[in-house]
């Protein structure tokens, strides 16, 4: 048998080294791929590998542990499935010989239709596990050895433990999104999982912000990985522009409006981002009566609603997607052309995860994001994220889609919705309630998102606020083509920033005589104080312009100097006392210092041991808590009882002085524990699996037991069939007469299992359509035969 498995693999080895020979270098020809799967790539319209998967899939046909870094889109799902394909080959009924893991149901879902459409001439049985599908079809599909397993975390560990499954087949698992996977709390679930699969199996870690610390991650089972990592420092496609607008909140609906109808008219597939479920069904609403076609996904919808709107979206029925972020993550939707973010992200990996929906497999983008005043810390966040300047547009700005410029949204593009909002508002009640309850749902937003940093803010109040309101409209929305509009223009500027001269108190004088008279006293002593700070000023100013101006004969820096020399010698400044009175006092302060230090020593416990810095180098698991934690992409819930829940989640650590994540155990939860000691949830054991059983008068049909005696897939039991040590290979019988055989008369002899008889409904539905086809066939035979006696008996 293992000669066979060598002879197999090395002459695997030899074809695949004869096709990257015989075919032309730097398509999916040169990777040295069989033809069933060549032929799959081809008809899906891969044309090129991208580089992610250029890089990965050679070292994952070798069979080493891979660990893939690469932003959104850049081709990760078909860098694992491709060479799945290439390493599993053809139908083998022993069991499940891939497994998928993914951290979301539509996730899941795309990851199987990928694997449908590039494995469809390969003959392999792919089968899906995710929650909120019927139980009793899963544990059929099980039933039936399938090859390729997709499933989430959470129904993949239910099924497990209700059917008992073991996993001794399996040689190929894929931890798709792996970062969200950990972060969203899926460790003891998959730790679970990884203790019922083999030591030799290959294990692949897939996602876009892994974290750095990969020795951490030995959690998931990988031997000796290799990391391949692309586009990590670019964060974001070069094909993708950002623009970004600011605008009051008042005015984000008129903005979102006009943003949506340029899309529709240009027939241009755009996703819209919000924050909450009650704002994206209020902008459904305005859609509706703005007909224009939308479509919407939140966390509340149930899957067939979901599975509808999607498949609408994605056909082309509307062009516009109103989703929130729990329900966006993991819907792949190919093509996009923009994203608009009605509320802004309050993570900057957030956005990132945002816009990465388009501008893939390099295709070009647009992102919109309207940004109000109190975001506008989130956006000083989101430009140190990426590295680069924060460039508020001037009136000679210039649109340029590889450079990110924040300008403010158009006064007349604005005034242009207000009208039709303000009617719809008049004409329906329903839109004031649900303007009302997207406000609340808002409000608890505003309360529970994270908060920026503090320098950010900082920034923000000591004058990028102010310069984002003065800033020029974006270049990109600027339609200001005649002198009337220029003018208007500039009037609004000079409203906006106009400040009387006078106040209120000295307004209607005849009536505010003494309260006239005390201003202009004031006025009269801290006048000069006003002028000579407005001297200063301007002195600042034009010094700043002076250093602006400045040549390069200038003098340089004391940065410049130190950066450049390495030893500066300069002039010591002169010191009234001596040295024996500077080494007297050094001395009593070193003596002072000690004495303190023996008291603390005598009378004090350190808050930390004296080997914690060396401990800490050493410790893995916190260095995966702590690189987690930096790694995660908090995404709050959009509506109010998933608020609610992560409120009460939190708990106080008194380390850190603030409220942070539950760990998970709760005490009011019925546990159970697994063979190893693992707890679980009670609700994973409840009986079901036997149940259906029962009522199908079924057992589990094993295939390709292992050369150890056990079984590949399936439940453990006590009863094994096949061959076990001191068992005759081959008994010979005979028959008795007049009793006849116990396998004529449907009875088994002992050690073996009933041959399931009870058929399927893919199974009936084929032998009625070859039955069909037998009988068609001789309905056209006997026609034929008829119509050739008939000649014969005319030429007779």
């Amino acid at each position: 048998m293992c000669d066979t498995d060598g002879e197999e693999e090395n002459f695997n080895e030899l074809n695949a080294a004869y096709n990257r020979k015989q075919k032309k270098a730097g398509g999916w020809q040169a990777l040295g791929l069989d033809h069933t799967v060549f032929k799959g790539i081809e008809k899906k319209g891969f044309r090129q590998p991208t580089p992610i998967q250029r890089k990965a899939i050679p070292a994952i046909i070798d069979g080493k542990d891979v660990v893939a870094m690469s932003r959104t889109g850049s081709g990760k799902t078909a860098a694992f499935v491709v060479p799945m394909l290439q390493k599993l080959k053809r139908r083998d009924a022993k069991g499940i010989r891939a497994l998928l893991i993914s951290p979301t149901r539509e996730l899941a879902m795309q990851t199987f239709k990928v694997v449908k459409e590039l494995g469809k001439l390969t003959g392999l049985r792919c089968a899906v596990l995710v929650g909120g599908d019927s139980i009793e079809d899963q544990f059929a599909a099980i039933h039936e050895n399938p090859d390729v397993l997709i499933a989430t975390p959470g129904r993949l560990l239910h099924l497990v433990v209700e059917m008992n499954l073991k996993l001794n087949s399996v040689n190929y698992v894929v931890f798709d999104e792996a970062d969200r996977l950990f972060e969203m709390g899926f460790a003891d679930q998959l730790q679970e999982v990884i203790k019922r699969l083999p030591e030799n199996r290959q294990t692949l870690l897939f996602s876009a912000t892994l974290p750095k610390m990969l020795v951490d991650f030995a959690k998931a089972g990988l031997s000796d990985p290799l990391l391949v990592r692309l586009d990590v420092d670019t964060k974001v496609s070069d094909k993708l522009s950002m623009i970004f607008l600011t605008c009051r909140v008042e005015d984000k609906m008129s903005a979102l409006l006009y943003l949506s109808r340029k899309a529709v008219a240009a027939g241009e597939q755009t996703i819209i981002f919000c924050a909450t479920m009650k704002e994206v069904e209020y902008v459904i609403n305005v859609f509706e009566r703005a007909k224009l076609a939308c479509t919407y996904i939140y966390s509340q919808l149930d899957t067939v609603a979901r599975k509808v709107n999607i498949a609408r979206f994605r056909d082309k029925m509307c062009n516009l997607l109103v989703v929130t972020d729990v329900a966006a993550r993991g819907v792949d939707i190919p093509l996009l052309d923009n994203a608009i973010n009605y509320n802004f992200p309050p993570k900057s990996k957030l956005f990132v995860h945002r816009v990465g929906r388009v501008a893939r497999a390099g295709n070009v983008g647009r992102s919109y994001s309207l940004v109000s005043p109190d975001e506008m810390p989130y956006l000083v966040d989101l430009f140190l994220f990426f590295g680069r300047p924060l460039k508020f547009a001037t009136g000679d700005s210039v649109y340029k889609e590889d450079e990110p410029l924040v300008g403010t949204f158009p006064e007349h593009l604005v005034d242009l919705e207000v009208d039709f909002l303000r009617s719809i508002h008049d004409n329906c009640d329903d839109m004031d309630q649900l303007k009302f309850r997207a406000s609340n749902a808002m409000g608890k937003y505003m309360r529970t998102r994270t908060q920026p940093s503090s320098e950010s803010v900082r920034r923000v109040k000591r004058g990028i606020l102010e310069e984002s309101m003065n800033a020029s409209p974006h270049p990109m929305l600027e339609e200001i083509d005649t002198s009337d509009e220029v003018e208007r223009f500039k009037m609004l500027q000079s409203l906006r920033n106009f400040k009387p001269s006078s106040t209120i108190f000295e307004v209607h004088t005849a009536t505010k005589k003494l309260q006239a008279d005390i201003m202009r006293e004031k006025r009269k002593q801290h006048q000069h104080f006003i002028d000579k700070k407005a001297v200063t000023l301007a002195a600042k100013q034009d010094s700043k312009e002076e250093e602006k101006s400045a040549d390069v004969g200038g003098a340089a820096t004391n940065e410049d100097v130190e950066s450049t020399f390495a030893k500066v010698i300069t002039e010591r400044k002169y010191n009234a006392e001596s040295e024996a009175i500077q080494e007297a006092k050094k001395m009593r302060k070193r003596r002072h210092v000690d004495q303190r230090e023996k008291e603390k020593a005598e009378h004090y416990i350190a808050y930390a041991p004296a080997d914690a810095h060396s401990e800490a180098g050493f410790a893995v698991d916190r260095g995966f808590i702590d690189a987690a934690k930096s790694a995660a992409v908090d995404i709050s819930a959009d509506d109010d009882k998933g608020l609610y829940k992560a409120q009460h989640k939190k708990v106080w650590d008194r380390k850190t002085k603030k409220f942070v994540g539950q760990a998970g155990d709760d005490p009011a939860k019925k546990w159970i524990r697994t063979e190893d000691g693992t707890r679980l949830p009670a609700s994973y054991k409840s009986g079901r699996y036997e149940n259906w059983q029962q009522q199908q008068k079924t057992q589990f049909r094993r295939g390709g037991g292992e050369e150890d005696g056990e079984d590949g897939d399936g439940p453990r039991g006590p009863k094994k069939g096949g061959y076990r040590p001191g068992q005759k290979r081959f008994t010979f019988k005979k028959k008795s007469r007049g009793r006849g055989n116990k396998e004529e008369k449907g009875q088994h002899p002992k050690g073996g299992r009933p041959q399931n008889e009870l058929k399927s409904m893919d199974v009936i539905l084929k032998e009625r359509r070859k039955k069909e086809k037998v009988i068609d066939f001789q309905n056209q035979r006997r026609i034929a035969n008829e119509k050739k006696k008939s000649m014969q008996g005319k030429k007779k």
